[in-house]
């Protein structure tokens, strides 16, 4: 019985892990485009998305383990 809250967890962090790697891709196409449209403040859009990003991958890791933990 103790295998399924784990083998849900462990599923929770392989999906946050795929949802990080989908969100660098976003990033880095984000950050070509804005070097590609000469965006002067490119900087603080980036930080604005890392920070959005990284504010998703918390949320989501926490539905993951909560989830995990109501299994």
């Amino acid at each position: 019985m103790t295998g399924g809250p784990e083998t849900s967890l462990e599923q929770a962090l392989r999906d946050a892990k795929a949802e990080a790697r989908v969100l660098k891709d976003q990033l880095q196409q984000a950050r070509a485009d804005l070097h590609r449209l000469g965006i002067a403040d490119q900087n603080r859009a980036l930080v604005c998305g890392a920070v959005s990003g990284g504010l998703g991958l918390l949320v989501g890791m926490g539905i993951g383990l909560h989830l995990a933990r109501r299994s």
